[in-house]
């Protein structure tokens, strides 16, 4: 059986990737000239500080799946998620998450509040953790 991380954070590659791309793709659409290459560079720059802004905080998550609860640190603080509350989960992976082996795990909660915990490197492997945590939340 594999070593597995109860504590995992997203993975970034893929930001910086799917960020990269939707640059390209809105530059296409833009009237770049000699004299306008100055804005074009600044506006470049700018492009990454958010991009860094973004890959910063969802660096700072961390989900920790324990036993009975997944606790979730943000910059917000800690949230525990007990698994009794969870009544359903999925995993959602695009054609990049899957490049990366990553992918976001969505947790159905009895209150109808869904929390999503992206970007967790091997997804499957942790929802079957996690579900199995279900089932076994659910028998006590």
């Amino acid at each position: 059986m594999m070593n597995i991380n109860r504590c995992v954070r997203p993975v970034i590659k893929k930001t910086i990737i799917k960020g990269t791309i939707i640059l390209a793709v809105f530059s296409l659409f833009l009237e770049i000239s000699p004299s306008k290459i100055i804005n074009y560079i600044i506006f470049i720059v700018l492009w990454y500080v958010m991009l860094s802004m973004y890959m910063l905080w969802k660096r700072v998550h961390e989900y920790c799946i324990e036993s009975n609860s997944i606790k979730v640190r943000g910059f917000t603080g800690i949230k525990t998620i007990d698994l009794g509350q969870v009544i359903d989960c999925f995993v959602s992976q695009g054609i990049l998450a899957r490049r990366f082996n990553c992918g976001s795990i969505y947790l159905i909660l009895r209150n109808g509040k869904v929390i999503i915990m992206r970007d967790v490197p091997q997804p499957n492997v942790y929802y079957e953790i996690i579900c199995k945590g279900i089932n076994n939340a659910l028998n006590t």
